[in-house]
């Protein structure tokens, strides 16, 4: 059956010039990435190469940089042909090759698959041309009829599915009647009843404003009507249909976009039983993130169409493929357009982060404790520079996409998805040297790695960090972090603490919980560091190991500069901010990106 295996665009709306090879294999295709991408444009494109119909209306919009002088090219090439295609009659006598890799020749050799391709250009008088496209052929090309054009049989389901769901001469519906019942017969005899029933039902209201109307009319001498009526119009149904699919009382064209789509796409499979090509802009639309799964399980299976293209920005969606369903769209600043089938081996990466996908840089955290400081720090600094005078973008609006890579497996995880061609962080602890050793051959391949400098944790590099106060600070966001996430009530969780500190204290300190306390018993402020952030990353679970704990120590790295020294942590935080956000002049100093000052040398020296 009729499937895509080749596209190239040449100048049309933000793409300056495509070229995409659809592997033979792919029957489900999930256009993704990052927003303003070009998926929609590229199936645009493809449903309007293929459409029957004549009346594609073109703008000087749809022109790329809007230059109309130069025109819009559109090929689709389309393999696995059917018998009737095959014709002499209908495609028989344009058919060129597309060899394994995916080339177009001018006759199929050995080894080439046969295929014919719609050529769609646009000129400035935005009159859409179609013809046979040959690579190679001299002399002025063969038009393409929009009855060949039918016979590849492309449908695209969008916000304007209505046209779905009644009978006319181009839908489904009237498709699928003339199919089963042999031609117009049935529509007619049903339009003419519907005619009837209406003109039967009217009320007194509407026949009494109808003569008055016709009254007027006379009067002006506007014409000569003797028996206006209201009645069903039926001069609408070669175009648009009068005569629509209904639920009771209720037309199908009146209920929610989702359900409007899921009926489109189940009466466009019932015509063309795993025959279709079809198309489906944003998948997730107007659905239920139930009803979404179930859908694009009904597409992915065996014999529902010929081949499904579709478009998503959704988790959800994502979450029920396949990492060989999908194909990563990159448009680049120049207007060239790149899409790229993603490798099996992201399967794994697909189940857990999915998000990742939909984005242009991924930020992947060593663990939760990672991930909780790096949404509390760019929540920070977006807020900076939303109030900044320039009001420079979020990291959302860069395409940034933060994900917890769950500790052994984030490393992986990082080169798989810098190997797909994702701009990649990885923030991690530096305290194994196996975990180092990976994160230094990732820097090899073009993985950003930030990490705390003289092979610290995570803990171990904020405490280094922290004035006496601000470790009183930390012990207290501690004891709310475990009694807050349930684990325990606040007095269970003080009591814990204190049990941990109690290890690496002297026995003579009465109040571990209070490190303001500690100099009388002789702790320096450097051996207080040490057993607060040991206590608090090797005992049990560690204090901070949830996203949300994480995210209040995030915090404290932009408190009072009473509780924090924080040239110790300058150079780390200062590296994750600017690969996460590009280079441009800005007002934001690199105070305000640490969020404070350097803290109190009197207070650091009291101790």
């Amino acid at each position: 059956m009729p499937r895509v295996r080749r596209v190239e665009i040449e100048r049309f709306r933000g793409i300056r010039a495509l070229e995409w090879v659809v592997p033979a294999d792919q029957r489900f295709v999930a256009l993704i990435g990052a927003g303003d991408g070009c998926k929609t444009t590229i199936l645009t494109a493809v449903a309007r190469a293929l459409s029957d119909s004549w009346s594609v209306a073109f703008r000087d919009t749809d022109f790329y940089a809007g230059e109309f002088d130069k025109p819009i090219i559109i090929r689709v090439a389309v393999g696995d042909l059917d018998a009737e295609l095959l014709d002499r009659e209908v495609a028989g006598l344009h058919l060129c090759g597309i060899t394994t890799d995916g080339a177009l020749v001018h006759d199929p050799g050995e080894g080439d698959e046969a295929c014919v391709v719609a050529e769609l250009r646009v000129e400035d008088d935005l009159e859409p041309r179609w013809s046979f496209y040959r690579p190679g052929e001299t002399g002025d090309p063969t038009a393409m009829r929009a009855s060949v054009r039918a016979r590849l049989r492309a449908f695209r389901i969008d916000d304007r599915v209505d046209a779905h769901l009644r009978w006319s001469r181009t839908s489904a519906l009237g498709r699928l009647t003339a199919a089963q019942h042999g031609a117009r017969g049935v529509l007619l005899a049903a339009q003419r009843a519907a005619s009837r029933a209406a003109s039967d039902h009217v009320g007194d209201e509407l026949r009494h404003l109808t003569t008055t109307v016709q009254e007027h009319i006379l009067k002006q001498g506007n014409g000569n009507f003797q028996a206006l009526r209201p009645g069903l119009d039926t001069s609408l149904t070669n175009a648009h249909g009068n005569l629509a699919l209904h639920e009771g009382e209720i037309p199908l064209t009146s209920f929610g976009l989702g359900t409007r789509r899921l009926v489109g796409a189940a009466i466009q499979q019932l015509a063309h039983p795993g025959q279709a090509i079809l198309l489906v802009d944003e998948l997730e639309h107007g659905l239920e993130p139930h009803r979404v799964a179930h859908l694009a399980g009904q597409l992915r299976g065996p014999g529902s169409f010929a081949q499904v293209v579709v478009t998503s920005h959704s988790p959800v969606v994502l979450q029920h493929l396949d990492a060989g369903d999908l194909s990563i769209v990159r448009r680049g600043e120049d207007g060239a357009v790149e899409v790229r089938r993603l490798d099996i081996d992201l399967q794994g990466v697909l189940r857990a982060n999915p998000a990742a996908f939909l984005s242009r840089h991924v930020l992947i955290c060593e663990g939760k404790t990672e991930f909780g400081i790096a949404m509390a720090q760019t929540a920070r600094w977006d807020a900076q520079r939303r109030q900044s005078s320039s009001a420079l973008p979020a990291a959302a609006a860069l395409g940034v996409c933060i994900v917890d890579g769950s500790g052994s497996e984030a490393a992986d995880r990082a080169g798989l998805l810098r190997d797909a061609g994702y701009i990649v962080t990885y923030f991690l602890d530096g305290d194994r040297s196996d975990t180092n050793q990976q994160a230094s051959a990732l820097a090899e391949r073009g993985v950003q790695v930030v990490r705390w400098a003289d092979g610290h944790c995570t803990e171990r590099a904020i405490c280094d960090a922290l004035t006496p106060t601000g470790l009183a600070t930390y012990i207290d966001l501690a004891i709310t972090a475990l009694s807050n996430e349930g684990e325990k009530t606040p007095d269970e969780a003080r009591q814990t603490i204190r049990d941990h500190l109690r290890l690496r204290l002297p026995d003579d300190i009465t109040d571990p919980l209070d490190p303001t306390t500690w100099v009388q018993h002789g702790v320096t402020l450097e051996d207080a560091r040490i057993a607060t952030a040991t206590a608090s990353s090797k005992e049990g679970k560690g204090w901070f190991k949830r996203i949300e704990s994480g995210k209040r120590l995030g915090g404290l790295l932009s408190s009072d500069p009473e509780l924090l020294a924080a040239e110790q942590l300058q150079t780390v935080l200062r590296t994750l901010h600017d690969y996460l956000y590009p280079a441009v002049d800005t007002d934001i100093t690199p105070e305000a990106i640490l969020g404070t000052a350097v803290g109190s040398a009197d207070e650091a020296s009291s101790l």
